[in-house]
C-alpha cells in the first residue's frame, strides 16, 4: 500500500451502477476501511437517482464521528437523461443497454465507422449517448428543442454542488469526446464536430473537469439536506472500471483488472495501442484516471446476468446455495464442458453479434452421464465465462502487450463465486489476487476524492493469491475459441 497519513480522514464514495448504487464512507488513516456501506436498487428516472443518492448519503453520514473531508463519484458508462435548461431531470435514465443498433448503424455509416473509433475509441456506438440523442430527434421529441444531457454521474454532481460535471473516462463512453494520441493533452471539453453529428450544440452536455481537478463543492442546500457542511469539495471520479482499477493500483502499463458486476470488463494499462487493430477487436481505448497512460477495455456485457439466466433457463427449481457450493467442489476436476457465454452476441474479442449461449462438449464427454448433473451444467457455465476471460487476456497481450504476471479482480460475483474463482485461477494465465474491499468502485471514488483534495496516494490492499502462478489452459483455450468462431451456432 503507498504512504497514508496516521490521521485518519473520511471520505464518501458513490458508484452508480446499472443494477444497484452503492455509497461508501471510507475512514483512511493506516489503513482503509469502509466504515459505512449502504446499497439501494438504481431507480429509473434522473430524479429518482438524485433523490436516492442524497438520501443513501444521508443515511450513511447520520451521526458519523468522522468529518468528511471530500466525496467521490462514480458510475457505469453511456447511461444518463435529459435535463432541462435548469437541470431539472426528464424523465427516464436511458441505459447503456438500451442501445438502439438501427439508430447506430445510420451514424457509423455516414460518418464512418472507422473515423467514429479513430477520433473517439469507441467501437459501440448503439450503446452511446449520441445515438440516444439521435433517436429521440429522429422521433421527433419535443423535449430536445431546449434538453441538457446529464450522465449518471453528472446527475449526481449536479445534485450536490449545482452545476453538472463529468471527467475525461466517461466523456470517453460518449461518442463525443474526441481521445487525442497517446502522450498527447486530453481534450478539456465534449467535440463541436462529434456532437454535430447528431445535431447537439456544444452547451448541451457536461462540462469536463481535467484530470485532478475537482468538480466543484457541497452547496448550502445540498449540505442542508444532508446534514453535512457547505463546501465540501466534490470529485467527478469516473467510469466505475476506470475507478476501481486505479483504487486497486492498476496504474501503470502492464497493470490489468478484472471487474465484474452485471458486465465484466477487463481493463489493461497501456503505453500505445494500435487502434485499428483494438477495433476489430472490439474493444474501447480511454486514459487512466489521472490521464496519463491509455487503457484498452473488453468486455462481456451478460457475465454476471449469464449465471443469473443459467439459474433461471438451465437449472429452474434448483437450490442456489446448494448448487454454488456442489459446483465449487466440482470446479478443481476436469472441465467436460463449457457454455459459450454470449446472451445478447459477443462484444470482444472478434465482435459478432448473432452469438448466442451454445453448449460444447469436449471429446470424450459426449455420453458423459456427469454433465446432467446440475453441479456440472453450473460447472459448464462458470467455465464459459472464464475461458471468455481468458481469450480477451490473450487478444489484449496480442494489442498492448504483456500484463504483469499479477492480475487484480474487483468484487463482484466473479470473485464471491467460488467455483468461478477457482476455474478463473486455473485457466488465465499468472496470479489472482481478490481486492479486499467489499465495495470496491465505490470506496475507489472515495480513495480518489481524498487524492485529489488531500493528497493521499492509496490504494486498496490485495488479499494474498488463493493459489500458484498458473500457466493458463492453452488447450483448452483453442477449443472454446474454435467453438465460439465458428458460424454454424445454434442457441441452448
Amino acid at each position: 500500500m503507498g504512504d497514508v497519513t496516521s490521521a485518519p480522514l473520511a471520505a464518501l464514495g458513490v458508484d452508480v451502477g446499472t443494477t444497484n448504487t452503492k455509497v461508501v464512507l471510507a475512514v483512511l488513516g493506516d489503513a482503509v476501511r469502509e466504515e459505512r456501506t449502504l446499497t439501494v436498487p438504481t431507480p429509473g428516472t434522473g430524479a429518482g437517482l438524485q433523490a436516492v443518492v442524497l438520501n443513501a448519503i444521508r443515511d450513511v453520514v447520520l451521526d458519523s464521528p468522522h468529518p468528511v473531508a471530500a466525496i467521490g463519484v462514480a458510475s457505469m458508462g453511456e447511461t444518463g437523461c435529459l435535463t432541462a435548461h435548469g437541470g431539472e431531470p426528464l424523465g427516464d435514465l436511458l441505459r447503456w443497454a438500451d442501445g438502439d443498433t438501427s439508430t447506430a448503424e445510420r451514424l457509423a455509416a455516414s460518418a464512418g465507422a472507422d473515423a467514429l473509433y479513430a477520433a473517439t475509441g469507441v467501437p459501440a456506438p448503439a450503446k452511446s449517448p449520441l445515438t440516444h440523442w439521435l433517436r429521440l430527434a429522429e422521433q421527433g421529441d419535443a423535449r430536445l428543442a431546449d434538453a441538457r444531457w446529464r450522465g449518471a454521474d453528472a446527475l449526481v454532481v449536479a445534485a450536490l454542488t449545482g452545476e453538472a460535471v463529468t471527467d475525461h473516462t466517461l466523456a470517453a463512453r460518449t461518442m463525443a469526446y474526441r481521445l487525442p494520441a497517446a502522450g498527447e493533452p486530453l481534450a478539456e471539453s465534449f467535440d463541436a464536430d462529434l456532437l454535430a453529428l447528431a445535431g447537439i450544440a456544444s452547451d448541451r452536455f457536461p462540462r469536463v473537469a481535467r484530470p485532478g481537478d475537482i468538480a466543484g463543492r457541497l452547496t448550502p442546500q445540498a449540505a442542508a439536506a444532508l446534514g453535512l457542511p457547505a463546501g465540501i469539495p466534490v470529485v467527478a471520479a469516473g467510469h466505475d472500471h476506470a475507478v476501481g482499477a486505479w483504487a486497486a493500483g492498476v496504474r501503470e502499463p502492464g497493470d490489468a483488472a478484472d471487474s465484474v458486476g452485471t458486465a465484466e470488463a477487463l481493463l489493461r494499462v497501456a503505453s500505445q495501442v494500435d487502434r485499428e487493430a483494438a477495433r476489430r477487436q472490439g474493444m474501447s481505448l480511454a486514459r487512466t484516471v489521472d490521464g496519463r497512460h491509455e487503457t484498452l477495455l473488453a468486455g462481456n456485457p451478460t457475465a454476471g446476468a449469464l449465471v443469473e439466466w443459467a439459474f433461471a433457463a438451465l437449472l429452474p427449481g434448483a437450490d442456489r446455495h446448494d448448487l454454488l457450493e456442489h459446483a465449487a467442489a466440482l470446479a478443481d476436476g476436469p472441465v467436460r464442458a463449457f457454455l459459450l457465454p454470449y446472451l445478447r452476441g459477443r462484444q470482444s474479442p472478434q465482435p459478432d453479434p448473432a452469438a448466442a449461449p451454445r453448449l460444447v462438449r469436449l471429446a470424450g464427454a459426449a455420453s458423459d452421464p456427469g454433465l446432467s448433473d446440475p453441479g456440472a451444467t453450473l460447472v459448464a457455465v462458470l467455465a464459459g465465462l472464464a475461458l471468455q476471460l481468458a481469450w480477451m487476456d490473450a487478444a489484449q497481450t496480442g494489442l498492448a502487450g504483456p500484463r504483469r504476471d499479477e492480475l487484480a479482480v474487483l468484487g463482484g460475483p466473479g470473485a464471491a463465486n467460488d467455483g468461478w474463482w477457482r476455474l478463473k485461477q486455473r485457466i488465465l494465465r499468472g496470479t489472482l489476487r481478490r481486492v479486499d474491499s467489499a465495495e470496491p468502485v465505490a470506496t475507489g471514488a472515495a480513495l480518489l476524492a481524498a487524492h485529489r483534495v488531500a493528497g493521499l496516494m492509496t490504494s486498496l490492499p490485495l488479499r494474498s493469491a488463493d493459489s500458484a502462478a498458473s500457466a493458463g489452459d492453452p488447450v483448452l483455450l483453442d477449443a472454446f475459441v474454435e467453438a465460439a468462431t465458428l458460424h454454424d451456432k445454434e442457441p441452448a
